[in-house]
């Protein structure tokens, strides 16, 4: 995937990320071409496997009910009145009744001359449109499905162009030529097709034609607005690049989806054909080739995966407040007051003042190299950039002086050979991973010295106290005794199959990302770490990240594009707090001051509300302690009592509330004496009704002033 790079030929407006689309559901196979829909059927075209007919009465499972693979890859599919015609490439098209999804029959066939590719079709009025590549496009009569016949063909108006997709629109065959552009063909006569007009555009492959307007998708210069009212006489209205081809485009009421490559979906506004405006995306992890809509659910074909099922009803994200767009790909950052360091690929540092969340501004930075990992302590900041090259891969380790953040200064580097992935400083001691781990001594920010290599093959490290907690060559996790960082010593290990990323520690507990979920091990005795329990998100997940903050585990899940709380007031248990579900990937996040900052990759900085991302209403916000308010024990099961402090007598009023803000329970509500109480919570709600497991939140308020805290019920 690319960031996004816009080029405009006119004004185009831009909602920067306050889309959100997110991913509800995939279908895998990844060479899925077209799709098109009768009411809760799909019928899909792959290139290796031929027609497929899916049930997608649920959008997040959709379901085979049959196929039919007798002819190889199927190119796309056109239908009508329970029959489909397919594309089949250099077998032409085959015609099936489909009155019976789990029971497809063969009708009948075309097969075209020359082993020319069929890429695409259309039928209008008993009459199929072929694009057919290099051999233009031909106009077949499919009056009787089972004799279809040819009535004519066309050459494209350039040679050795190949036309990839055909639409007709009031007798007027739009042509997607590539290497050559937009044709417009009159087929009144279907007998004699004659050619009208030209707009060039030589990577255009997808054409769509609404009220007189072509949209275009262009493998070369993107999406394009043409007005073809004179057919004659094409002329471009508006143009957006986007740093990658448009594949193809289709619109629905006035907005334009488009298939845009390596930025996958794009949406917009197109009311305005002059001046479109970006409404929002989504970004497969693959090339996206199409884009088909149904009851706002967008069914995205890509290269990865197959079929990529979006919710886009709703495009709003309140909870984005600010965001900043890094110039190169964003790897890691940290934060320190007000300021958020950032490792922005071949950029180096960027240091952006987010004093103001909704504004962040760029106030310095220091061009490196390839910067992938950043750590800062006191006035320093340390930079890990890397490189690789045909005589070998290397990396450096940059210590730059950061008190004027405006003007960062280069104080020294240490280089080394070889891979490197992370940096972790603690006590004047730098951690490099990589194929080996690497111990440096940066007590002397201008003399930086190496320490030890630690051999193995270092993916991840988390550093506290006198352990380095690391994993090893993708499958085994290592507790390493650093007391003495001239000599690290193996205390324990533990082996986990399969693929293992990246691993943070909370109390006693490592939280360990592999492949399809995340591992639960204590390490309390780390000569034995002990595997006790496994959190499994959904199918087909890919758990790169896991982040501990404010007493709560975030899981970024990389292929379901969603990030998964958990309350860690126990932390051998953590408790699921809410899914947030949001259209880009995010590789790094911290949260501050009620905010959540996330690093998504080729988007740079997003500054979110973290109450909005949960879900909490700002009653539920944890002040400071007043009222010495606790729970004992907690977690609890079935009762815990509830105590606090009042310094002058008054109404006070003690509720249960329910992670959305929903009183579950009301346990005072009178006058009380100065001094200490207490009172006791038996798990259930007002109507006497038994409360799920859960984290709750208590609430005391007298005299104007409340104070919150949290608790677990556990069964």
């Amino acid at each position: 995937m690319k960031k996004i790079v816009l080029f405009m030929i006119v004004i185009l407006s831009i909602i920067s990320l306050n889309a959100v689309c997110h991913k509800i559901g995939e279908y895998v196979t990844p060479s899925a071409n077209y799709i098109t829909f009768v009411n809760n059927i799909a019928y899909l075209a792959d290139l290796s496997s031929g027609l497929k007919i899916l049930d997608i009465s649920n959008p997040e499972n959709p379901v085979l009910i049959s196929s039919y693979n007798a002819f190889g890859g199927a190119y796309a599919i056109c239908i009508e009145n329970d029959i489909a015609y397919v594309a089949y490439g250099q077998s032409g098209i085959r015609i099936f009744d489909i009155s019976n999804p789990q029971d497809v029959r063969l009708l009948g066939s075309y097969i075209t001359p020359h082993n020319s590719d069929t890429y695409s079709l259309t039928i209008n009025d008993n009459i199929a449109y072929l694009a057919d590549g290099y051999y233009g496009f031909r106009i077949v009569n499919v009056s009787n499905p089972q004799n279809p016949v040819l009535i004519s063909s066309y050459v494209p108006y350039s040679n050795n162009s190949e036309v990839h997709e055909v639409v007709v629109s009031n007798n007027i065959a739009y042509l997607a030529v590539n290497f050559s552009g937009l044709e417009m063909v009159d087929v009144s006569n279907p007998q004699n097709p004659t050619f009208l007009g030209y707009y060039y555009s030589p990577g255009c492959t997808s054409v769509c034609v609404v009220d007189n307007i072509a949209y275009i998708g262009d493998l070369l210069s993107g999406f394009k607005i043409i007005d073809v009212s004179d057919p004659q006489n094409p002329t471009l209205l508006s143009s957006y690049y986007a740093n990658s081809s448009a594949r193809f485009v289709t619109i629905l009421n006035d907005i334009a989806y488009v298939a845009n490559s390596a930025n996958g979906l794009l949406i917009f506004d197109v009311s305005n054909p002059q001046n479109p405006t970006l409404l929002g995306f989504y970004d497969t992890a693959g090339t996206a080739r199409f884009v088909a809509i149904l009851n706002n659910i967008a069914y995205v074909l890509e290269s990865g995966t197959g079929v990529i099922i979006i919710d886009i009803s709703d495009l709003s994200n309140s909870a984005l407040i600010g965001s900043y767009d890094t110039l190169y790909y964003a790897s890691s950052f940290c934060i320190s007051n007000n300021l958020a360091y950032i490792a922005s690929g071949y950029s180096g540092l960027e240091i952006i003042d987010i004093s103001d969340p909704q504004n962040p501004t760029l106030l310095g930075s220091i061009f490196t190299g390839n910067a992938v990992s950043v750590a800062v302590n006191n006035n320093i900041a340390y930079l890990l950039d890397v490189w690789h090259q045909s005589e070998g891969d290397g990396w450096h380790l940059r210590i730059i002086n950061i008190s004027n953040p405006q003007h960062p200064v280069l104080l020294s580097s240490y280089n080394g050979s070889g891979l490197a992935y992370s940096l972790s400083v603690i006590n004047n001691i730098a951690y490099v991973t990589g194929n080996n781990l690497r111990l440096i001594d940066v007590s002397n920010p201008r003399n930086p010295t190496l320490i030890i290599e630690y051999y193995g093959f270092v993916t991840s490290i988390f550093v506290s106290n006198n352990f380095a907690y690391l994993i090893w060559d993708y499958n085994d996790f290592e507790i390493i005794d650093i007391s003495n960082p001239q000599n690290p010593t193996l205390l324990g290990s533990y082996y986990i199959p399969g693929h293992i990323f990246h691993i943070t520690v909370y109390d006693t507990i490592a939280y360990v990302a592999e492949w399809h979920g995340l591992k639960i091990i204590d390490v309390s005795n780390p000569h034995l770490p002990v595997l006790i329990d496994s959190i499994n998100l959904r199918p087909w997940s890919k758990i790169e990240r896991c982040f501990v903050c404010n007493e709560q585990l975030i899981i970024s899940d990389t292929n379901w594009d969603e990030l998964s709380f958990y309350d860690l007031s126990n932390p051998a248990a953590p408790e699921f707090i809410k899914r947030y579900s949001w259209n880009l990937i995010t590789n790094d996040l911290l949260i501050e001051d009620g905010y959540l900052y996330t690093l998504n990759t080729y988007y740079g900085l997003n500054i979110l509300d973290l109450n909005q991302v949960l879900d909490v209403e700002d009653s539920i916000q944890i002040p400071a302690t007043i009222y010495n308010l606790r729970n004992y024990p907690n977690p609890f099961n079935p009762e815990t009592t509830i105590s606090f402090e009042i310094s002058k007598p008054g109404d006070v009023i003690l509720d249960v509330f329910n992670l959305k803000g929903q009183l579950i329970k009301r346990l005072i509500n009178n006058q009380m004496t100065t001094g200490k109480h207490n009172v006791i919570w038996d798990g259930k709600d007002n109507n006497g009704k038994i409360c799920s497991s859960g984290v709750y939140y208590y609430r005391i308020e007298s005299n104007g002033i409340t104070e919150t805290k949290k608790m677990v019920l556990m069964k």
